[in-house]
């Protein structure tokens, strides 16, 4: 009897030593806390390619007389978000020297090392006087060149712009031969008529150059020649 109670009393002992150990044990351990939910880094979103547009033109196309953003190129950019930088250069044309002594020829020079998505080229009354056999020769050339640069570019071409007179017939000649290059390299050409003859208004005092309305004006005309063409850049 007295070594049953002896072993009871023994068995309570050790019970209680384990426990007052477990007890001492929890006391000392580091307290767990939830762990912060770490975020998992999301990618930014890759930036939207931005469409890279050159202007290669004459007086008309620079913008001369109006503020750069007044320009029918500058504003046929930013109706479409294009980042442009426009080339044209005052009085020149395919064969016409402007008023530095260069012509297109510079300017497509300078933009194929400027890799743009789109290009749009204008035929220029400048060459209105100029030997035809020249003018087709240099528009085919430097067609050509843009093409073999840049084979996924959207390449655009554009009618000249004429002042409030009525044009000559060299006009419509220098627009078919100009057209006919464009297309030659699978471009879009545009005719955009004479939308400022018979309207001083829209031009500057030479009668020539138009103001701001009159470059809105051939800016708008572009547009609805562009919009139902539906052309992805």
């Amino acid at each position: 009897m007295r070594t049953t109670t002896r072993s009871l009393r023994l068995a309570a002992l050790i019970a209680a030593a384990v426990a007052a150990a477990l007890l001492t044990g929890c006391s000392s351990a580091p307290v767990q806390r939830p762990v912060a939910g770490v975020d998992t880094p999301v990618a930014a979103p890759a930036p939207e390619h931005q469409i890279l547009a050159v202007a290669i033109g004459d007086s008309i196309a620079f913008g001369k007389g109006v503020l750069p953003d007044e320009a029918w190129p500058a504003r046929v950019a930013a109706d479409h978000h294009w980042k442009l930088t426009d080339l044209a250069v005052s009085g020149s044309g395919f064969v016409k020297p402007g008023w530095n002594g260069t012509t297109y020829q510079q300017q497509v020079d300078r933009a194929l090392t400027l890799k743009p998505d789109c290009i749009l080229i204008a035929a220029t009354r400048n060459d209105r006087d100029q030997n035809p056999a020249l003018v087709k020769q240099k528009s085919s050339e430097m067609l050509d060149t843009l093409r073999e640069a840049f084979p996924k570019a959207r390449i655009i071409g554009i009618t000249a712009v004429w002042g409030s007179d009525e044009p000559p017939a060299t006009m419509e000649r220098v627009n078919e031969i100009v057209r006919a290059s464009v297309t030659a390299v699978d471009g879009t050409f545009l005719d955009i008529g004479f939308p400022l003859v018979g309207h001083t208004a829209w031009l500057q005092a030479d009668q020539i150059h138009p103001n701001a309305s009159g470059q809105e004006v051939v800016a708008k005309t572009i547009e609805e020649k562009l919009a139902p063409l539906n052309l992805a850049l």
